[in-house]
């Protein structure tokens, strides 16, 4: 009888090394073993990950308790629970003024459309500008001569033409008010 025959009802031993090399001749064996190797590298990461994240599960268990001790304590002090009130105040009452109807109206208008914003901004920046530069020259006078070379200015014209139009199109606006 040989080793791989069994005494006992003839049924064949298979040793682990044959077994092994079965399951490795498998088509399906070495497709899974393939994609495993493909992506052996993102399996190693995903391991460290794993490991030092159970490294640090102390230090993650401390912190958490840390932070149900000092909420505990907020909720067990009078002024944490004055706080906390606050905030729930404060958050209430942004959320009625977010749901009022001003607020709606303004954000169904034209006032919060970005070509608006851009327009408030560029007059922002002009103004800010101006004022350093009144305030670094000083106060001048400007006569009627100087205010007429200053109105054929090429750098003035395009904000004399916004200034006109803004006028014209206001003027519209209120007669459809």
């Amino acid at each position: 009888m040989s080793m791989g025959e069994s005494g006992q009802g003839g049924v064949a031993e298979v040793f682990p090394d044959q077994m092994l090399t079965e399951r490795l001749a498998d088509p399906h064996t070495i497709d899974q073993l393939t994609r495993l190797l493909d992506k052996l590298d993102q399996v190693v990461f995903l391991l460290d990950v794993l490991e030092d994240f159970l490294r640090r599960g102390p230090e993650l268990a401390d912190s958490i308790n840390d932070m149900v001790v000092l909420a505990r304590q907020s909720f067990a002090d009078a002024k944490g629970t004055m706080r906390w009130q606050n905030v729930l105040y404060a958050a209430r009452r942004i959320q009625e003024f977010l749901d009022s109807p001003q607020v709606m109206s303004l954000t169904g208008s034209d006032v919060m459309d970005v070509r608006s914003i851009r327009v408030v901004g560029k007059m922002a920046r002009a103004m800010i500008q101006a004022s350093e530069d009144v305030s670094k020259g000083g106060p001048k006078r400007v006569g009627l001569v100087g205010l007429m070379r200053a109105l054929g200015d090429p750098e003035v014209q395009p904000a004399l033409n916004f200034v006109i139009n803004f006028a014209r199109n206001l003027s519209r606006e209120f007669n459809h008010a």
